[in-house]
C-alpha cells in the first residue's frame, strides 16, 4: 500500500478509484466492512482502493477544549488497512480551510475535482463538511448528481450492539481488553520504546521494562494485564503489563511497565509492541516488596495457564477471531454481514 501525504500530491490514476470515506480511528469490525468493500470495487472493475483520512482528526481541532484520545495513531492504521489489500491511503492535513467546506463544496473539490472519484463507500453514521452538516444520505444525492456511486453500509453489530470506536474506547477504560478485541478484530496493542526506570524491579528480581507513554493515545485501564510482547526478534514472547500508578512504591504518575516471561538481555531504547489480551487484576498497594514480589509469582502462573488456554482457543478457531496485526501473522479480513 502506497501513503500519499495530502491530496495535492495524488499522483492520479489511469483507472477508476474508488474511496473509502472516514476517520477509521481503530479500523474495526465496522471500518473493516467499508475498507473492504471499496476494495471488493476496484478489484471487480481493475480499478484502485483508497482511504482518505485527515489529521489531526477533526475533533481535536474542532473540540479543543475537549479530551481526545485515539485508538491508534496514522502508522498503525496505515499497517492494519495495508494487511487488508487496500492500494492507497491518502493522509490529509486537517486544517481550518478544510473545516469551513460546506458539504457540496467538500464532494466537489475534494472527491470530484482532485480524486476524480468512480466511487466512494461509506459507513451509515458518516457526516462530512462544515458542522458535520453532510450525511450518507446527502453523499448519495452528490453521487448521482456529478456521476459516481455511493455505498452506504450498514453497522456491524457484535451482541446485538453496534460495533463503534466510541464503544471500543469505554471498554479499554474499563480494562476489558478481551471484549474490545473482540469488536476490534485483532488484539490491541500499543507500540512504545524502552526507557530507564528506577531498577525496583530488578532488585525484585523481576526486570521490567518501562514503556514510553504517548498522551495522545488511549491505553487500557489502570491494572495488570497478560500481554504479547513483539520486537525482540521473530519470535513473541508473553508477559505481564502494570498500566498505572505504582501504589506500592508511593508513585502515581501513570506508567507501563512490563515483566516478559522467560527472557533475558538488553532491551533498552528498542521499540516494543504490547497486545493486550486479558485483564489479570486491579492495581494495589503492598506492603512490602516482598509482598508484590508473591503476587508477581501468583501473577505468572495465572498467566501460564492462560495462555494454555489462549493457544487451544486460537487453535480450536482456525486463528480468525484474534489474530495479531501487523506482525506477519494472519490477519483476517473482515467481509461479514450482519452480526458477528
Amino acid at each position: 500500500m502506497e501513503i500519499i501525504n495530502g491530496i495535492e500530491r495524488w499522483p492520479g490514476s489511469k483507472r477508476h478509484l474508488f474511496l473509502a470515506l472516514g476517520n477509521f480511528d481503530g479500523v474495526h469490525r465496522g471500518h473493516q466492512r467499508i475498507i473492504a468493500a471499496a476494495i471488493e470495487k476496484a478489484r471487480s472493475c481493475d480499478g484502485d482502493s483508497a482511504a482518505l483520512i485527515f489529521d489531526p482528526h477533526p475533533s481535536v481541532l474542532l473540540r479543543p477544549d475537549r479530551s481526545f484520545a485515539l485508538l491508534t495513531d496514522i502508522a498503525d492504521r496505515a499497517s492494519l488497512m495495508g494487511a487488508l489489500g487496500l492500494d492507497y491511503l491518502i493522509v490529509q492535513p486537517f486544517t481550518d480551510a478544510l473545516a469551513s467546506l460546506n458539504p457540496e463544496q467538500f464532494v466537489r473539490e475534494m472527491l470530484k475535482h482532485k480524486l476524480n472519484t468512480a466511487g466512494v463507500v461509506v459507513g451509515y453514521d458518516y457526516s462530512f463538511g462544515q458542522g458535520a452538516r453532510g450525511s450518507a444520505d446527502t453523499m448519495q444525492r452528490w453521487g448521482r448528481q456529478l456521476g459516481f456511486s455511493v455505498e452506504v453500509c450498514g453497522p456491524v453489530l457484535y451482541r446485538r450492539q453496534a460495533v463503534s470506536s466510541s464503544a471500543i474506547r469505554e471498554l479499554l477504560q474499563a480494562g476489558a481488553v478481551k471484549e474490545a478485541a473482540r469488536r476490534l478484530n485483532y488484539y490491541f496493542f500499543r507500540r512504545g520504546r524502552v526507557v530507564r526506570g528506577h531498577g525496583i524491579g530488578k532488585k525484585l528480581v523481576f526486570p521490567t521494562a518501562n514503556i514510553t507513554v504517548s498522551p495522545r493515545l488511549i491505553w487500557p485501564g489502570r491494572g495488570v494485564y497478560l500481554t504479547a510482547v513483539g520486537g525482540l526478534g521473530e519470535e513473541l514472547f508473553f508477559g505481564l503489563t502494570n498500566v498505572g500508578a505504582k501504589p506500592t512504591f508511593m508513585e502515581e504518575s501513570i506508567s507501563v511497565e512490563t515483566y516478559i516471561l522467560d527472557f533475558e538481555g538488553d532491551i533498552y531504547n528498542r521499540e516494543l509492541c504490547l497486545y493486550f489480551l486479558e485483564k489479570l487484576r486491579e492495581t494495589r498497594a503492598f506492603s512490602s516488596p516482598e509482598e508484590l514480589k508473591d503476587q508477581i509469582n501468583l501473577d505468572a502462573r495465572r498467566a501460564g495457564k492462560l495462555i494454555g488456554v489462549l493457544s487451544k482457543d486460537l487453535k480450536r478457531q482456525g486463528g480468525t477471531e484474534l489474530v495479531l496485526p501487523a506482525s506477519g501473522r494472519r490477519f483476517e479480513k473482515n467481509r461479514a454481514k450482519g452480526e458477528q
